[in-house]
């Protein structure tokens, strides 16, 4: 799932312009969980700015449960089809949820300014309804097998790749002591699996291109087809 904050309130008073007419989307998906842009904190925002002398004329988490704003068709058919004349009122939109979401609506709402409300800080794990937490920096070309199962470019602070950097004091990070040093992690769990002969390995640097920007996935029949600048990368997936 995608980690979301909130933008602070001033910073997005100051998107609108006087007079301005704001539709407020939210998401019932991660932003749901994050507590940014579930339904509780979409109708909190619509109060927030309209105290604050914002005109908003509507707002919507998209619904039934299990549309999410990461999948364009439905979020547009159910903006079209439930919200379809303040959609066409609206100068503008303010979205609460990741940058994926907030492209949708952004595709979904032709000829209109689209506002983000909330930060995406990053891509992680739900451990409770009250603890998220990284695991995966998306990357784009995945290396945890030899560390088993543990990320190093995202637990470790300086993202190495073969073994800590010797700054670790009783397992904690130097850079932050209150941080576990992602050797010391990777290290305990291949120990429990009986595999520390994996860190004598030597892993060869990152191919970094994979992870320029813009990316795309495109999906046919059976097969999937990965594009970056480091080219295009086709992974069947039926025998």
């Amino acid at each position: 799932m995608h980690a979301t904050i909130q933008k602070d309130i001033e910073e997005i008073i100051g998107y609108f312009k006087a007079g301005e007419k704001v539709f407020i989307v939210g998401c019932d998906n991660c932003a749901a969980k994050c507590h940014s842009g579930g339904i509780p904190e979409t109708q909190e925002m619509a109060n927030r700015l309209q105290k604050r002398g914002i005109n908003v004329i509507g707002w919507c988490v998209p619904q039934p449960p299990g549309v999410s704003l990461c999948k364009l068709s439905n979020t547009k058919k159910v903006l079209q089809e439930q919200y379809g004349d303040q959609i066409k009122e609206a100068d503008s939109f303010l979205v609460l949820a990741c940058g994926q979401g907030f492209h949708t609506v952004l595709d979904a709402t032709e000829g209109a300014m689209v506002h983000p409300g909330c930060d995406t800080i990053f891509g992680g794990e739900t451990v409770s309804d009250n603890f998220i937490t990284e695991y995966c920096s998306l990357c784009g070309e995945c290396i945890v097998d030899f560390a088993g199962g543990l990320c190093p470019v995202t637990l470790c602070a300086k993202s190495l790749l073969n073994g800590p950097c010797g700054g670790a004091k009783d397992g904690k990070c130097e850079v932050d002591r209150n941080r576990d040093c992602g050797w010391q992690l990777i290290y305990d769990r291949l120990r429990a699996l009986g595999r520390l002969d994996q860190m004598e390995a030597y892993m060869p640097p990152k191919r970094y291109s994979k992870w320029s920007r813009p990316r795309s996935l495109t999906l046919g029949d059976g097969e999937a087809t990965f594009s970056s600048l480091a080219g295009s990368h086709t992974v069947v997936n039926h025998d």
